[in-house]
Protein backbone atom coordinates (compact mmCIF):
# COMPACT_ATOMS: atom_id res chain seq x y z
CA UNK A 1 0.00 0.00 0.00
CA UNK A 2 2.21 2.27 0.82
CA UNK A 3 4.73 1.73 -2.41
CA UNK A 4 1.59 2.47 -4.53
CA UNK A 5 0.75 5.50 -2.15
CA UNK A 6 4.20 6.71 -3.05
CA UNK A 7 3.79 6.03 -6.91
CA UNK A 8 0.74 8.28 -6.94
CA UNK A 9 2.80 11.11 -5.01
CA UNK A 10 5.37 10.86 -7.40
CA UNK A 11 3.57 11.09 -10.53
CA UNK A 12 1.19 13.65 -9.16
CA UNK A 13 4.71 15.63 -8.24
CA UNK A 14 5.80 14.75 -11.78
CA UNK A 15 2.85 16.45 -13.73
CA UNK A 16 2.93 19.50 -11.68
CA UNK A 17 6.33 19.73 -12.52
CA UNK A 18 5.53 19.48 -16.45
CA UNK A 19 2.51 21.79 -16.00
CA UNK A 20 4.80 25.02 -14.26
CA UNK A 21 7.20 24.22 -17.07
CA UNK A 22 4.56 23.69 -19.48
CA UNK A 23 3.14 27.05 -18.51
CA UNK A 24 5.95 29.12 -18.82
CA UNK A 25 6.94 27.64 -22.89
CA UNK A 26 7.71 31.10 -23.45
CA UNK A 27 10.71 30.93 -21.34
CA UNK A 28 11.78 27.73 -22.76
CA UNK A 29 11.80 28.66 -26.01
CA UNK A 30 13.03 31.93 -25.71
CA UNK A 31 16.12 29.80 -23.87
CA UNK A 32 16.08 27.87 -26.97
CA UNK A 33 16.28 30.80 -29.25
CA UNK A 34 19.00 32.53 -27.01
CA UNK A 35 21.09 29.05 -27.55
CA UNK A 36 20.44 29.65 -31.54
CA UNK A 37 21.37 32.77 -31.41
CA UNK A 38 24.64 32.80 -29.42
CA UNK A 39 25.33 29.61 -31.63
CA UNK A 40 24.47 31.91 -34.95
CA UNK A 41 26.58 34.66 -32.78
CA UNK A 42 29.60 32.66 -32.53
CA UNK A 43 29.34 30.95 -36.58
CA UNK A 44 28.71 34.49 -37.69
CA UNK A 45 31.48 35.80 -35.91
CA UNK A 46 34.12 32.77 -37.21
CA UNK A 47 32.90 33.04 -40.38
CA UNK A 48 33.55 36.67 -40.65
CA UNK A 49 37.09 36.23 -38.97
CA UNK A 50 37.65 33.98 -41.44
CA UNK A 51 36.11 35.82 -44.21
CA UNK A 52 38.99 38.40 -43.15
CA UNK A 53 41.63 36.01 -43.84
CA UNK A 54 40.79 34.14 -46.71
CA UNK A 55 40.09 37.81 -48.29
CA UNK A 56 42.64 39.64 -47.28
CA UNK A 57 45.51 36.13 -48.64
CA UNK A 58 43.29 36.81 -51.75
CA UNK A 59 43.80 40.26 -52.46
CA UNK A 60 47.64 39.48 -51.64
CA UNK A 61 47.52 37.04 -54.24
CA UNK A 62 45.99 39.20 -56.81
CA UNK A 63 48.57 41.66 -56.04
CA UNK A 64 51.22 39.59 -56.24
CA UNK A 65 50.06 38.22 -60.09
CA UNK A 66 49.71 41.76 -61.10
CA UNK A 67 53.26 42.47 -59.74
CA UNK A 68 54.30 39.67 -61.63
CA UNK A 69 52.75 40.50 -65.20
CA UNK A 70 53.59 44.31 -65.02
CA UNK A 71 57.49 43.13 -63.98
CA UNK A 72 56.84 40.44 -67.25
CA UNK A 73 55.95 43.60 -69.13
CA UNK A 74 58.54 45.52 -68.24
CA UNK A 75 61.25 43.37 -68.98
CA UNK A 76 59.78 42.10 -72.77
CA UNK A 77 60.03 45.51 -73.52
CA UNK A 78 63.86 46.04 -71.71
CA UNK A 79 64.49 43.01 -73.98
CA UNK A 80 63.05 44.24 -77.17
CA UNK A 81 65.10 47.26 -76.92
CA UNK A 82 67.76 45.05 -76.01
CA UNK A 83 67.64 42.51 -79.14
CA UNK A 84 66.91 45.91 -81.08
CA UNK A 85 70.22 47.53 -80.14
CA UNK A 86 72.25 47.04 -83.43
CA UNK A 87 69.08 48.31 -85.39
CA UNK A 88 68.59 51.14 -83.64
CA UNK A 89 72.90 52.59 -83.51
CA UNK A 90 72.97 51.96 -87.54
CA UNK A 91 72.03 54.58 -89.97
CA UNK A 92 70.29 53.99 -93.73
CA UNK A 93 73.55 53.35 -95.05
CA UNK A 94 74.80 50.63 -92.30
CA UNK A 95 77.12 52.96 -90.78
CA UNK A 96 76.97 52.57 -86.60
CA UNK A 97 75.90 55.74 -84.82
CA UNK A 98 75.61 54.88 -81.44
CA UNK A 99 72.22 57.20 -80.57
CA UNK A 100 72.06 57.01 -76.73
CA UNK A 101 68.98 54.87 -76.47
CA UNK A 102 69.88 51.35 -74.48
CA UNK A 103 67.52 49.12 -72.37
CA UNK A 104 68.21 50.23 -68.86
CA UNK A 105 67.54 53.89 -70.16
CA UNK A 106 64.23 52.64 -71.87
CA UNK A 107 63.73 50.57 -68.69
CA UNK A 108 63.49 53.29 -66.29
CA UNK A 109 62.24 55.80 -68.33
CA UNK A 110 59.18 53.40 -68.56
CA UNK A 111 59.36 53.17 -65.14
CA UNK A 112 59.31 56.82 -64.57
CA UNK A 113 56.49 57.22 -66.83
CA UNK A 114 54.79 54.82 -65.26
CA UNK A 115 54.86 56.04 -61.76
CA UNK A 116 53.62 59.46 -63.17
CA UNK A 117 50.74 58.52 -65.27
CA UNK A 118 49.35 56.77 -62.20
CA UNK A 119 50.08 59.55 -59.58
CA UNK A 120 52.84 57.88 -58.01
CA UNK A 121 50.60 55.61 -56.33
CA UNK A 122 52.40 53.05 -58.07
CA UNK A 123 56.02 53.14 -58.19
CA UNK A 124 58.63 51.41 -60.87
CA UNK A 125 62.04 51.28 -60.95
CA UNK A 126 65.25 49.26 -61.42
CA UNK A 127 67.93 49.01 -58.14
CA UNK A 128 71.19 47.24 -58.12
CA UNK A 129 74.18 47.01 -55.48
CA UNK A 130 76.82 49.14 -56.45
CA UNK A 131 74.99 51.29 -59.55
CA UNK A 132 76.21 53.64 -61.97
CA UNK A 133 73.56 56.21 -60.95
CA UNK A 134 72.54 57.35 -57.73
CA UNK A 135 69.24 57.23 -58.39
CA UNK A 136 69.33 53.33 -58.27
CA UNK A 137 70.51 52.70 -54.96
CA UNK A 138 68.31 50.30 -53.79
CA UNK A 139 66.53 50.93 -50.06
CA UNK A 140 66.38 48.26 -46.99
CA UNK A 141 64.15 46.02 -48.79
CA UNK A 142 65.73 46.00 -51.80
CA UNK A 143 69.26 45.58 -50.44
CA UNK A 144 67.91 42.53 -48.57
CA UNK A 145 65.82 41.14 -51.89
CA UNK A 146 69.49 41.49 -53.98
CA UNK A 147 71.10 39.53 -51.24
CA UNK A 148 68.73 36.58 -51.20
CA UNK A 149 68.57 36.08 -54.64
CA UNK A 150 69.49 32.75 -56.15
CA UNK A 151 71.24 32.01 -58.94
CA UNK A 152 69.59 32.51 -62.59
CA UNK A 153 67.29 29.56 -62.92
CA UNK A 154 66.37 29.20 -59.34
CA UNK A 155 63.29 29.23 -57.14
CA UNK A 156 64.59 32.21 -54.91
CA UNK A 157 64.18 34.85 -57.94
CA UNK A 158 61.49 37.35 -56.07
CA UNK A 159 60.48 38.68 -53.13
CA UNK A 160 57.16 40.08 -52.21
CA UNK A 161 55.30 41.53 -48.91
CA UNK A 162 52.95 44.08 -47.44
CA UNK A 163 54.60 46.40 -45.45
CA UNK A 164 53.78 50.48 -44.49
CA UNK A 165 55.59 53.08 -46.71
CA UNK A 166 57.22 56.43 -45.04
CA UNK A 167 53.45 58.48 -44.89
CA UNK A 168 52.07 55.36 -43.43
CA UNK A 169 50.36 54.05 -45.67
CA UNK A 170 49.81 50.15 -46.74
CA UNK A 171 51.38 48.97 -49.48
CA UNK A 172 52.36 45.88 -51.76
CA UNK A 173 56.23 45.55 -52.45
CA UNK A 174 57.79 43.67 -55.20
CA UNK A 175 60.91 42.83 -56.41
CA UNK A 176 62.02 40.44 -59.01
CA UNK A 177 66.10 39.83 -60.05
CA UNK A 178 67.01 40.52 -63.56
CA UNK A 179 69.92 38.87 -65.31
CA UNK A 180 73.03 39.35 -67.41
CA UNK A 181 72.06 38.07 -70.99
CA UNK A 182 74.36 37.50 -73.81
CA UNK A 183 73.58 41.20 -75.55
CA UNK A 184 74.87 42.31 -71.76
CA UNK A 185 77.89 41.52 -72.48
CA UNK A 186 79.01 44.48 -74.22
CA UNK A 187 78.20 46.92 -71.15
CA UNK A 188 78.99 45.06 -68.31
CA UNK A 189 81.23 42.42 -69.60
CA UNK A 190 85.00 42.40 -70.02
CA UNK A 191 87.35 44.04 -69.98
CA UNK A 192 87.38 45.51 -66.53
CA UNK A 193 88.03 49.21 -66.24
CA UNK A 194 87.11 49.37 -69.93
CA UNK A 195 84.35 52.10 -70.86
CA UNK A 196 81.73 51.33 -72.80
CA UNK A 197 79.59 52.90 -75.52
CA UNK A 198 77.73 54.72 -72.68
CA UNK A 199 80.72 56.43 -70.88
CA UNK A 200 80.58 54.09 -67.76
CA UNK A 201 83.55 51.18 -67.28
CA UNK A 202 82.73 47.98 -67.60
CA UNK A 203 82.16 45.95 -64.41
CA UNK A 204 83.42 42.16 -65.82
CA UNK A 205 80.47 40.60 -64.97
CA UNK A 206 79.49 36.92 -66.36
CA UNK A 207 76.56 35.86 -68.84
CA UNK A 208 73.89 34.58 -66.02
CA UNK A 209 75.24 37.28 -63.18
CA UNK A 210 72.64 38.87 -61.42
CA UNK A 211 72.04 42.30 -62.69
CA UNK A 212 69.96 44.02 -60.50
CA UNK A 213 66.09 43.93 -59.73
CA UNK A 214 62.86 45.28 -61.22
CA UNK A 215 61.47 47.12 -57.88
CA UNK A 216 57.87 47.77 -57.86
CA UNK A 217 55.52 49.30 -54.87
CA UNK A 218 51.67 49.72 -55.21
CA UNK A 219 48.93 50.73 -52.65
CA UNK A 220 46.49 48.05 -51.24
CA UNK A 221 43.64 49.89 -50.60
CA UNK A 222 41.47 49.37 -53.60
CA UNK A 223 42.01 45.62 -53.02
CA UNK A 224 40.90 45.59 -49.75
CA UNK A 225 37.95 47.81 -50.17
CA UNK A 226 37.21 45.06 -52.48
CA UNK A 227 37.72 42.41 -50.47
CA UNK A 228 35.71 44.25 -47.18
CA UNK A 229 32.73 44.62 -49.54
CA UNK A 230 32.54 41.57 -50.54
CA UNK A 231 32.86 39.80 -46.64
CA UNK A 232 29.76 42.66 -46.23
CA UNK A 233 27.66 41.54 -48.96
CA UNK A 234 28.46 37.75 -47.89
CA UNK A 235 27.96 38.67 -44.05
CA UNK A 236 24.27 39.65 -44.93
CA UNK A 237 23.47 36.61 -46.76
CA UNK A 238 24.76 34.73 -43.69
CA UNK A 239 22.92 37.14 -41.17
CA UNK A 240 19.37 36.34 -43.13
CA UNK A 241 20.10 32.95 -43.84
CA UNK A 242 20.42 32.73 -39.71
CA UNK A 243 17.49 34.67 -38.68
CA UNK A 244 15.03 32.61 -41.15
CA UNK A 245 16.72 29.32 -39.54
CA UNK A 246 15.64 30.71 -35.95
CA UNK A 247 12.41 31.46 -37.05
CA UNK A 248 11.95 28.13 -38.26
CA UNK A 249 13.57 25.99 -35.95
CA UNK A 250 11.41 28.17 -33.20
CA UNK A 251 8.27 27.05 -35.13
CA UNK A 252 9.85 23.57 -35.37
CA UNK A 253 10.08 23.55 -31.92
CA UNK A 254 6.55 24.32 -30.68
CA UNK A 255 4.62 22.19 -33.29
CA UNK A 256 6.88 18.91 -32.30
CA UNK A 257 8.24 19.72 -28.80
CA UNK A 258 6.25 22.01 -27.06
CA UNK A 259 2.58 20.87 -28.09
CA UNK A 260 3.58 17.27 -27.59
CA UNK A 261 5.04 17.95 -23.71
CA UNK A 262 1.66 20.02 -22.83
CA UNK A 263 -0.23 16.81 -23.43
CA UNK A 264 2.01 14.55 -22.05
CA UNK A 265 1.93 17.02 -19.00
CA UNK A 266 -1.49 16.83 -18.65
CA UNK A 267 -1.79 12.80 -18.91
CA UNK A 268 1.16 12.56 -15.96
CA UNK A 269 -1.35 14.72 -13.93
CA UNK A 270 -4.24 12.92 -14.68
CA UNK A 271 -2.55 9.36 -13.94
CA UNK A 272 -1.15 11.09 -10.76
CA UNK A 273 -4.67 12.02 -9.67
CA UNK A 274 -5.32 8.36 -10.02
CA UNK A 275 -7.11 8.49 -13.20
CA UNK A 276 -5.12 5.47 -14.70
CA UNK A 277 -6.37 5.52 -18.01
CA UNK A 278 -6.01 8.71 -19.11
CA UNK A 279 -3.57 9.20 -22.76
CA UNK A 280 -1.90 11.88 -24.44
CA UNK A 281 -4.07 13.68 -26.90
CA UNK A 282 -1.86 14.88 -28.94
CA UNK A 283 1.71 13.17 -29.11
CA UNK A 284 3.36 14.55 -32.77
CA UNK A 285 4.69 13.03 -35.30
CA UNK A 286 7.84 12.10 -33.74
CA UNK A 287 8.87 8.79 -33.32
CA UNK A 288 10.47 9.61 -29.72
CA UNK A 289 7.60 11.25 -28.43
CA UNK A 290 5.52 8.36 -29.58
CA UNK A 291 7.49 6.22 -27.74
CA UNK A 292 7.83 8.19 -24.82
CA UNK A 293 3.36 8.88 -24.91
CA UNK A 294 3.63 4.83 -25.04
CA UNK A 295 5.75 4.61 -22.26
CA UNK A 296 3.63 6.42 -20.10
CA UNK A 297 0.39 4.32 -21.35
CA UNK A 298 2.75 1.13 -19.75
CA UNK A 299 3.17 2.34 -17.12
CA UNK A 300 -0.32 3.41 -16.10
CA UNK A 301 -1.28 0.22 -17.10
CA UNK A 302 1.45 -1.42 -15.27
CA UNK A 303 0.66 0.87 -12.27
CA UNK A 304 -3.57 -0.08 -12.26
CA UNK A 305 -1.94 -3.98 -12.36
CA UNK A 306 -0.24 -2.78 -9.19
CA UNK A 307 -2.91 -1.39 -7.48
CA UNK A 308 -5.37 -4.19 -7.89
CA UNK A 309 -2.62 -7.02 -7.10
CA UNK A 310 -1.82 -4.71 -4.24
CA UNK A 311 -3.92 -6.28 -1.33
CA UNK A 312 -2.91 -9.88 -2.70
CA UNK A 313 0.68 -9.44 -2.12
CA UNK A 314 0.47 -7.53 1.00
CA UNK A 315 -1.74 -10.66 2.27
CA UNK A 316 1.30 -12.90 0.92
CA UNK A 317 3.43 -10.84 2.74
CA UNK A 318 1.84 -11.45 5.91
CA UNK A 319 2.13 -15.21 5.92
CA UNK A 320 5.39 -15.57 4.80
CA UNK A 321 6.34 -13.11 7.83
CA UNK A 322 4.35 -15.98 9.82
CA UNK A 323 6.24 -18.64 7.89
CA UNK A 324 9.82 -17.14 8.70
CA UNK A 325 8.38 -16.72 12.39
CA UNK A 326 7.45 -19.94 12.81
CA UNK A 327 11.14 -21.47 11.15
CA UNK A 328 12.80 -18.32 13.51
CA UNK A 329 11.09 -20.26 16.24
CA UNK A 330 12.23 -23.97 15.46
CA UNK A 331 16.20 -23.02 14.49
CA UNK A 332 15.89 -21.51 17.89
CA UNK A 333 15.04 -24.22 19.45
CA UNK A 334 17.28 -26.56 17.28
CA UNK A 335 19.81 -24.23 18.57
CA UNK A 336 19.24 -24.62 21.68
CA UNK A 337 19.33 -28.24 21.45
CA UNK A 338 22.63 -27.68 19.66
CA UNK A 339 24.16 -25.71 22.76
CA UNK A 340 22.87 -28.71 25.35
CA UNK A 341 24.82 -30.99 22.64
CA UNK A 342 28.14 -28.67 22.58
CA UNK A 343 27.82 -28.57 26.67
CA UNK A 344 27.50 -32.47 26.90
CA UNK A 345 30.38 -32.59 24.14
CA UNK A 346 32.57 -30.07 26.25
CA UNK A 347 31.95 -32.12 29.60
CA UNK A 348 33.24 -35.47 27.80
CA UNK A 349 36.30 -33.34 26.09
CA UNK A 350 36.75 -32.29 29.48
CA UNK A 351 37.05 -35.91 31.09
CA UNK A 352 38.56 -37.50 28.17
CA UNK A 353 41.56 -34.36 28.97
CA UNK A 354 41.83 -35.79 32.63
CA UNK A 355 42.10 -39.11 31.30
CA UNK A 356 44.50 -38.49 29.01
CA UNK A 357 46.41 -36.75 31.32
CA UNK A 358 46.01 -39.69 34.15
CA UNK A 359 47.65 -41.44 31.51
CA UNK A 360 50.60 -39.40 30.54
CA UNK A 361 51.30 -39.22 34.33
CA UNK A 362 50.81 -43.07 34.52
CA UNK A 363 53.53 -43.18 31.56
CA UNK A 364 55.09 -40.73 33.37
CA UNK A 365 55.75 -41.84 36.76
CA UNK A 366 54.64 -45.50 36.89
CA UNK A 367 56.61 -46.50 33.71
CA UNK A 368 59.32 -44.76 33.16
CA UNK A 369 60.80 -44.20 36.56
CA UNK A 370 60.81 -48.40 37.15
CA UNK A 371 62.31 -49.19 33.22
CA UNK A 372 64.85 -45.84 34.46
CA UNK A 373 65.75 -47.80 37.08
CA UNK A 374 65.62 -51.71 35.36
CA UNK A 375 68.45 -50.12 32.68
CA UNK A 376 70.57 -48.33 35.35
CA UNK A 377 70.38 -51.95 37.68
CA UNK A 378 71.69 -54.03 34.36
CA UNK A 379 74.41 -51.28 33.64
CA UNK A 380 75.40 -51.78 37.51
CA UNK A 381 75.35 -55.16 37.00
CA UNK A 382 77.60 -55.48 33.34
CA UNK A 383 79.96 -53.06 35.18
CA UNK A 384 80.59 -55.16 38.63
CA UNK A 385 80.07 -58.41 37.73
CA UNK A 386 83.23 -60.59 37.70
CA UNK A 387 84.20 -64.41 37.49
CA UNK A 388 83.04 -66.95 35.08
CA UNK A 389 81.46 -65.47 32.15
CA UNK A 390 77.61 -66.65 31.68
CA UNK A 391 77.47 -66.26 27.86
CA UNK A 392 73.35 -67.41 28.32
CA UNK A 393 73.16 -64.97 31.18
CA UNK A 394 74.65 -62.20 29.23
CA UNK A 395 72.57 -62.71 26.55
CA UNK A 396 68.96 -62.53 29.24
CA UNK A 397 70.88 -59.57 30.00
CA UNK A 398 71.21 -57.84 27.02
CA UNK A 399 67.71 -58.78 25.86
CA UNK A 400 66.76 -57.00 29.45
CA UNK A 401 68.64 -53.74 28.68
CA UNK A 402 67.33 -53.03 24.98
CA UNK A 403 63.96 -53.83 25.32
CA UNK A 404 63.77 -52.08 28.21
CA UNK A 405 65.45 -49.08 26.36
CA UNK A 406 63.07 -49.54 23.44
CA UNK A 407 60.03 -49.64 25.59
CA UNK A 408 61.50 -46.65 27.69
CA UNK A 409 62.19 -44.68 24.08
CA UNK A 410 58.78 -45.40 23.35
CA UNK A 411 57.18 -43.86 26.55
CA UNK A 412 59.73 -40.66 25.88
CA UNK A 413 58.09 -40.65 22.11
CA UNK A 414 54.79 -40.87 23.74
CA UNK A 415 55.26 -38.31 26.35
CA UNK A 416 56.86 -35.45 23.67
CA UNK A 417 53.48 -36.39 21.13
CA UNK A 418 51.54 -35.81 23.46
CA UNK A 419 53.44 -32.73 25.02
CA UNK A 420 53.77 -31.40 21.54
CA UNK A 421 49.94 -31.85 20.80
CA UNK A 422 48.60 -30.38 24.42
CA UNK A 423 50.69 -27.19 23.59
CA UNK A 424 52.78 -27.69 26.92
CA UNK A 425 56.09 -27.53 24.95
CA UNK A 426 57.77 -24.23 24.81
CA UNK A 427 60.76 -23.73 22.24
CA UNK A 428 63.75 -22.66 23.56
CA UNK A 429 66.24 -19.76 22.02
CA UNK A 430 69.79 -20.22 22.94
CA UNK A 431 73.36 -20.38 20.91
CA UNK A 432 74.11 -23.25 19.52
CA UNK A 433 77.73 -24.99 17.83
CA UNK A 434 76.96 -26.96 15.01
CA UNK A 435 80.11 -28.69 16.00
CA UNK A 436 79.03 -29.36 19.40
CA UNK A 437 75.83 -30.85 18.58
CA UNK A 438 77.27 -33.57 15.64
CA UNK A 439 79.42 -34.77 18.32
CA UNK A 440 76.79 -35.38 21.05
CA UNK A 441 74.72 -37.39 17.84
CA UNK A 442 77.43 -38.96 16.82
CA UNK A 443 78.58 -40.18 20.56
CA UNK A 444 75.14 -41.30 21.03
CA UNK A 445 74.84 -43.37 18.14
CA UNK A 446 78.00 -44.65 16.36
CA UNK A 447 78.53 -47.27 19.19
CA UNK A 448 75.24 -48.87 17.41
CA UNK A 449 76.97 -48.43 14.30
CA UNK A 450 80.41 -49.86 15.22
CA UNK A 451 78.18 -52.72 16.94
CA UNK A 452 76.64 -53.87 13.46
CA UNK A 453 79.87 -52.55 11.80
CA UNK A 454 78.78 -49.76 9.53
CA UNK A 455 80.33 -46.94 8.13
CA UNK A 456 79.11 -43.92 9.68
CA UNK A 457 80.41 -40.90 8.66
CA UNK A 458 79.73 -36.96 9.69
CA UNK A 459 80.48 -33.99 7.28
CA UNK A 460 80.02 -30.12 8.02
CA UNK A 461 80.28 -28.49 4.52
CA UNK A 462 81.12 -25.00 4.54
CA UNK A 463 81.58 -22.77 7.34
CA UNK A 464 78.26 -22.80 9.58
CA UNK A 465 77.85 -19.71 12.24
CA UNK A 466 76.50 -20.30 16.03
CA UNK A 467 72.84 -19.75 15.53
CA UNK A 468 69.68 -19.84 18.11
CA UNK A 469 67.59 -22.50 18.52
CA UNK A 470 66.13 -25.62 20.24
CA UNK A 471 68.76 -27.92 21.58
CA UNK A 472 66.90 -30.38 22.92
CA UNK A 473 64.60 -30.81 20.14
CA UNK A 474 67.03 -31.04 17.11
CA UNK A 475 68.97 -33.49 18.97
CA UNK A 476 65.68 -34.84 19.39
CA UNK A 477 65.09 -35.16 15.52
CA UNK A 478 68.76 -36.04 14.48
CA UNK A 479 69.05 -38.98 17.28
CA UNK A 480 65.27 -40.37 15.50
CA UNK A 481 66.48 -40.14 12.07
CA UNK A 482 70.24 -41.99 12.60
CA UNK A 483 68.64 -44.22 15.37
CA UNK A 484 66.23 -45.17 12.17
CA UNK A 485 69.00 -45.00 9.48
CA UNK A 486 71.73 -47.60 11.64
CA UNK A 487 68.61 -49.69 12.57
CA UNK A 488 67.12 -50.54 9.04
CA UNK A 489 71.00 -50.68 7.50
CA UNK A 490 72.02 -54.10 7.11
CA UNK A 491 75.92 -55.28 8.51
CA UNK A 492 78.21 -53.68 5.84
CA UNK A 493 76.46 -50.47 5.26
CA UNK A 494 77.03 -47.19 5.24
CA UNK A 495 75.28 -44.08 7.24
CA UNK A 496 76.14 -40.13 6.63
CA UNK A 497 75.04 -36.97 7.86
CA UNK A 498 75.60 -34.18 6.22
CA UNK A 499 75.33 -30.46 7.21
CA UNK A 500 75.69 -27.39 5.47
CA UNK A 501 74.15 -24.11 6.13
CA UNK A 502 72.18 -21.23 3.74
CA UNK A 503 72.82 -18.00 4.53
CA UNK A 504 70.42 -16.14 2.39
CA UNK A 505 67.13 -18.23 4.05
CA UNK A 506 69.33 -18.48 7.36
CA UNK A 507 68.51 -22.00 7.45
CA UNK A 508 70.35 -25.49 8.38
CA UNK A 509 70.20 -28.39 6.64
CA UNK A 510 70.80 -32.07 7.81
CA UNK A 511 70.62 -34.48 5.32
CA UNK A 512 71.08 -38.26 7.07
CA UNK A 513 71.40 -41.08 4.36
CA UNK A 514 71.83 -44.72 4.34
CA UNK A 515 72.19 -48.05 2.40
CA UNK A 516 69.60 -49.57 4.35
CA UNK A 517 66.56 -51.35 3.36
CA UNK A 518 64.82 -48.42 1.70
CA UNK A 519 60.90 -47.69 1.52
CA UNK A 520 58.57 -48.12 -1.63
CA UNK A 521 57.00 -45.01 -3.45
CA UNK A 522 53.25 -46.45 -2.28
CA UNK A 523 54.81 -46.21 1.65
CA UNK A 524 56.41 -42.67 1.55
CA UNK A 525 53.14 -41.10 1.99
CA UNK A 526 52.26 -42.77 5.52
CA UNK A 527 55.62 -42.74 7.51
CA UNK A 528 55.08 -39.62 9.22
CA UNK A 529 51.67 -40.87 10.87
CA UNK A 530 51.83 -42.29 14.41
CA UNK A 531 52.28 -45.94 14.66
CA UNK A 532 52.69 -46.95 11.32
CA UNK A 533 55.83 -48.96 9.78
CA UNK A 534 56.31 -50.29 6.28
CA UNK A 535 55.85 -54.14 7.05
CA UNK A 536 55.29 -56.28 10.30
CA UNK A 537 57.88 -58.20 9.07
CA UNK A 538 60.23 -55.16 9.74
CA UNK A 539 58.70 -54.82 12.73
CA UNK A 540 59.90 -58.43 14.25
CA UNK A 541 63.12 -58.01 12.49
CA UNK A 542 64.43 -54.40 13.24
CA UNK A 543 62.28 -53.34 16.19
CA UNK A 544 60.89 -49.88 16.94
CA UNK A 545 57.38 -48.24 18.03
CA UNK A 546 56.35 -46.25 14.98
CA UNK A 547 56.25 -42.88 16.47
CA UNK A 548 59.87 -41.09 15.79
CA UNK A 549 59.24 -40.58 12.54
CA UNK A 550 55.79 -38.81 13.35
CA UNK A 551 57.60 -37.39 16.15
CA UNK A 552 60.31 -35.91 13.83
CA UNK A 553 57.33 -34.32 11.73
CA UNK A 554 55.59 -32.39 14.95
CA UNK A 555 58.85 -31.29 16.42
CA UNK A 556 59.94 -29.66 12.70
CA UNK A 557 56.23 -28.01 12.77
CA UNK A 558 56.77 -26.66 15.87
CA UNK A 559 60.31 -25.09 15.03
CA UNK A 560 58.53 -23.60 11.62
CA UNK A 561 60.76 -26.43 9.91
CA UNK A 562 60.03 -29.16 7.34
CA UNK A 563 61.58 -32.55 6.46
CA UNK A 564 61.63 -34.27 3.07
CA UNK A 565 62.38 -38.13 1.95
CA UNK A 566 63.89 -39.89 -1.08
CA UNK A 567 63.88 -43.58 -1.09
CA UNK A 568 64.44 -46.51 -3.49
CA UNK A 569 63.44 -49.97 -2.03
CA UNK A 570 66.41 -51.76 -1.30
CA UNK A 571 68.53 -49.25 -2.13
CA UNK A 572 68.64 -46.47 0.94
CA UNK A 573 66.86 -43.74 1.97
CA UNK A 574 67.70 -39.87 2.39
CA UNK A 575 65.79 -37.53 4.71
CA UNK A 576 67.04 -33.75 4.91
CA UNK A 577 65.51 -31.71 7.64
CA UNK A 578 65.24 -27.66 6.76
CA UNK A 579 65.42 -25.75 10.05
CA UNK A 580 65.10 -22.41 10.65
CA UNK A 581 68.30 -20.80 12.18
CA UNK A 582 68.68 -17.12 12.41
CA UNK A 583 72.31 -16.47 13.68
CA UNK A 584 72.74 -15.37 17.27
CA UNK A 585 74.76 -12.31 17.47
CA UNK A 586 76.23 -10.52 20.54
CA UNK A 587 73.28 -8.17 21.28
CA UNK A 588 70.93 -11.93 21.87
CA UNK A 589 70.40 -13.06 25.52
CA UNK A 590 71.77 -16.23 26.20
Amino acid sequence: MRRACGLFWGLNAMGRAWRENIMQKSTLVSRYAVVVVCVGFVAFAAFIVWSFYEQGKYAEERMLAEARVLDTSVNATWQFIDYEQNNINRDRDGVYNFKGIYCSLVGKSVGEIFSRDTGYEYQLRYVRENPRSAHDNPDEFELASLRSFGPEGSDSNETYCVTKDDSGEEVFRYVGAIYLTENCMDCHGGPIGEVDVTGFVKEGMNEGDLAGAVSITMPTGGYRAAANANIIRTGMLLALFLCLALVTSAVFFRRNVILPIESLADSLDEIGKGNLSAQPVYIGKTKELAEFAQGVSNMSAELDALYNALEEKVAQRTEQYKEANRQIEHQRKQLARANAMLVETNAKLKDENEYRTGIVSILSHELRTPLTAIIAYVDVYERTRSGKVDEEADECIGKIKSHSQLLLEMINNVLDLARIEAGDVQVSREPIDIVDLMDEIESLTKSLAIKKKLRFDFEIQGEIPIFAGDWYQLERILLNLTSNAVKFTDEGGMVRVLTHYEFGSEKILFEVSDTGIGISSEDIVSIFDRFTQVDASITRKYGGSGLGLSLVKKTLDLLGGSVEVESELGKGSVFTVSVPAPGFGEGEEE
